[in-house]
């Protein structure tokens, strides 16, 4: 079963309520024993003989209780160690035989205090739980503020430990502000940018992270098919079913293979729970949005041995663009059978249909940044044709997940997983150039030439991942070491029919209904496999948190054009490395420092027809993470260089590439997360980044990247009313996205992308917490843009502009049984 590794003393807390005890209350040890619920299993435990800090850590990370002390009750203190199994109570009391203190029951936590010289309990200031559940990694955050993490270590391990930066979004913080995407979901991350194509039409979630894009995805930690850019073939994750999505900065080949270097967004879905979940959502909105979803969980015999989920999603909206529209039929089952408390395997699947008609939106700077002589292009001009755009996806996935612990020390793990994508997009894209008006043959601005395109693509892939987790101690030294082998592969198949000379439209009074004559196809069929193998150590010592890792892959790459019956392949190796240290201080505090590699293969050839090496990557990275003690908040701040280096950049006069480009991203992120008590909850973000060329033969060198914010911020206030009150179970929120001015086309007439503050807000009604008393009954309305603002979010070139989203509201209805 999983082990929950916890910070010494009260870390590991996640709600607290200070209780000061004055008197002194008479109390022998083996009362402790008393204490223990009737029936409670036994379990094994192999805790060393050592310091009494490290054992109590080992012990509640193998029980999973939550553990309270006072650092300065344990220090210098040593434990004599636990061999076999016991019940909580008589294991804590061996752990302290000897150093004068005793653990105590209290609620669902456990604290350790000191015994006086008559045999009684002198208690002082302690933080006892109301939590009745530990946290898991891979499981659901209660509330906003995550404390552990699976993402940066393939281990439950708390947050504080790793010692690379990690951004946690709970499914509480995305029904909050009720993101319809993940790409919403992410808009109060730092370092993290969502605007342009994917923000405004939402067919794919395409984040930026730190100013290198895309940020590969991943779905249960392991990686998602992806078609490349605006072609489509992306599975896009249906936001409901997610516990939580994680962001691990910075590059991630030791853990995950080739990526590239500015991290990942690893999404979590959502498990069969052995508490019981009944949940029912009714949606509607501005757009004629309408939603309903189903959530269902629970053990399904009396043995505790089987247990389901069943996750469902309808959808159907249009949008504040003409003719724009979308439906979504969504469903996930998943079964989980534990047949003892050392093996488990879940089996799942996920089905997905997206049908819509959408439009690409990608409209010239003049009109949009700057002055037209016509005006100002409305935010809601479709300029493709609506009898001919049209975007239909069919997604599935299915797998297992399966865990055995063989002994006190060895876990196997196996996760494993086939996941398809077909889909077909049609459009005449945004327009490539101006075009005289017809009428007076003046060059006005008005009239743009667009750009027919038929797309479809299937993509494919088999992701396995093999895993050996070791639990021991050398000396003082605990350690969690991982062996690990994983095997991926990818196919893509495209192809592409185009319309090179389609009708121009009007940008100002657009006339539709011209034809469309779709030709010169374009195919291909890539493949991508992958092997490799792997190895992580996470050592504890004292207050000291070490992670060493290493990865050596072997990578495949063929390329094939069907049409022209071409053919390249390549074959790439890649050692990879990371290591990173933290220090774990009494109050919280844990400031860390690392350094970590990344490899990506790339296609193609340059022109001596020589296949191109992958492009390399390396960050070095030191912050603070701080997690006060009896406190539900997390705060960190990092700062941080990552460079990529052999990045395919122009070879003039040839029509090849050459792998001379290279980039470097330079900032600082800061993010806090914090329930202050039972009424205000804060979400604050910042991130300050300078990305830019630093080779490159196409005129880039020195510039920043179009479309990449140096600066962004994010603020998100909540308010509850709690107590006996007429408004009790009332709830308001209030947020603010800040970006900061970007660059636009950035080879020829480059241009700046003007500042925008966009608010946010919602409004929530807990009817069961209300004079009302409707339990399980909330009721909720979130809004986007609240100001109705208009304002261009990402321009990629002067005819590659993308307005923000207006104002969209959404109010829901959540029943809970």
């Amino acid at each position: 079963m999983p082990h929950h590794p916890i910070q010494p003393l009260a870390r590991a807390l996640r709600r607290g309520l200070f209780v000061s005890v004055l008197a002194t209350v008479p109390l022998v040890p083996t009362l402790v024993q008393a204490q223990e619920s009737a029936g409670e299993a036994l379990r094994q435990y192999n805790i060393p003989a050592g310091s009494l800090d490290q054992a109590l850590n080992r012990f509640a990370s193998a029980s999973g209780i939550l553990l309270s002390v006072d650092a300065s009750l344990t220090s210098g203190k040593r434990s004599p160690g636990l061999q076999g199994r016991y019940a909580t109570g008589p294991g804590l009391e061996r752990l302290l035989a000897g150093s004068g203190l005793v653990a105590m029951q209290a609620g669902s936590g456990w604290s350790v205090q000191a015994l006086a010289g008559d045999g009684a309990v002198q208690l002082g200031a302690t933080q006892i739980s109301a939590q009745q559940h530990q946290e898991n990694a891979w499981g659901p955050v209660d509330g906003i503020v995550a404390t552990r993490s699976a993402t940066g270590s393939k281990t439950d391990a708390a947050l504080v430990e790793i010692p690379q930066t990690i951004n946690v979004i709970s499914a509480a913080e995305i029904k909050a502000r009720g993101a319809q995407s993940v790409t919403q979901a992410l808009l109060y991350t730092p370092g993290m940018s969502a605007g342009g194509f994917s923000d405004r039409v939402k067919l794919f979630d395409e984040p930026t992270s730190r100013g290198f894009s895309p940020t590969p995805l991943y779905l249960d930690g392991l990686h998602l098919p992806y078609g490349g850019g605006s072609t489509g073939g992306a599975l896009q994750i249906e936001p409901y079913s997610l516990e939580r999505i994680e962001v691990l900065k910075g590059p991630a080949s030791v853990l995950y293979g080739h990526n590239q270097p500015g991290g990942i967004v690893n999404m979590v879905s959502k498990r069969p729970s052995e508490t019981p979940v009944r949940q029912v959502v009714l949606e509607a909105g501005t757009y004629e949005h309408k939603s309903a979803a189903i959530d269902l969980s629970g053990p399904l015999d009396d043995q505790g041995q089987f247990f389901y989920r069943l996750t469902g999603r309808l959808k159907d909206e249009q949008g504040e663009i003409d003719y724009f529209e979308n439906r979504r039929q969504f469903i996930a089952p998943s079964l989980t059978w534990r047949p003892n408390d050392d093996t488990s395997l879940t089996l799942f699947a996920q089905y997905q249909k997206d049908k819509g008609l959408p439009e690409a939106q990608g409209l010239p700077a003049s009109g949009t940044v700057w002055r037209n002589p016509n005006g100002k292009i409305d935010r809601d001009v479709f300029i493709g044709e609506p009898g001919v755009n049209k975007y239909n996806r069919e997604q599935f996935a299915f797998g297992y997940e399966l865990s055995h612990r063989l002994n006190d020390t060895w876990t196997l793990k196996q996760n494993a997983r086939y996941a398809e994508v077909d889909d077909r997009y049609v459009a005449p894209l945004h327009g490539y150039r101006f075009v005289a008006n017809p009428a007076t043959g003046a060059m006005d601005q008005r009239y743009l030439q667009r750009f027919g395109v038929d797309w479809r693509q299937n993509n494919k892939v088999i992701g396995v991942d093999n895993i050996a987790q070791a639990e021991f101690t050398t000396g003082e030294f605990s350690h969690t070491l991982i062996v690990g082998l994983d095997y991926y592969h990818f196919n893509s198949r495209f192809l592409g029919l185009y319309d090179r000379t389609a009708p121009i439209i009007d940008l100002f009074n657009p006339v539709y209904g011209q034809p469309l004559n779709f030709g010169q196809p374009y195919r291909w069929d890539n493949t991508i496999t992958q092997t490799g193998l792997y190895v992580q150590d996470q050592i504890k010592w004292d207050k000291w948190a070490l992670v060493l890792g290493g990865r050596y892959d072997w990578a495949n790459v063929v390329n094939k054009a069907p049409l022209s019956d071409d053919r390249t392949s390549s074959k790439d190796q890649a050692f990879t490395g990371r290591a990173g240290l933290v220090y774990l201080f009494d109050n919280g505090l844990a400031p860390f420092i690392s350094y970590s590699e990344s490899f990506l293969p790339l296609s193609g050839t340059d022109v001596n027809h020589k296949p191109f090496d992958p492009s390399t990557g390396n960050q070095y990275e030191v912050g603070v993470k701080y997690q006060p003690p009896g406190q539900e908040s997390f705060v960190q701040v990092s700062v941080y260089q990552l460079d990529q280096e052999n990045i395919l950049t122009a070879n003039p006069p040839s029509n090849f590439s050459s792998q001379s480009g290279a980039m470097r991203s330079r900032g600082v992120e800061f993010e806090a997360k914090a329930v202050l008590n039972d009424s205000w909850d804060v979400v604050a973000s910042a991130a300050r980044n300078d990305i830019k060329y630093t080779k490159d033969n196409e005129g880039r060198e020195g510039r920043h990247p179009a479309g990449i914010s140096p600066l962004t911020a994010a603020l998100w206030v909540n308010y509850t009313v709690i107590g006996d009150t007429p408004l009790a179970g009332l709830g308001a929120g209030l947020g603010a996205r800040y970006t900061r001015s970007s660059m636009g086309d950035y080879v020829a007439g480059a241009f700046t992308v003007p500042s925008y503050t966009v608010y946010d807000a919602s409004l929530s009604y807990d009817l069961g917490a209300s004079a009302l008393k409707l339990k399980g009954v909330k009721l909720a309305m979130n809004v986007q843009n609240l100001a109705n603002k208009t304002y261009v979010s990402q321009c990629t070139s002067d005819l590659d502009c993308y307005y923000g989203e207006g104002r969209t509201v959404v109010s829901s209805l959540t029943y809970d049984w």
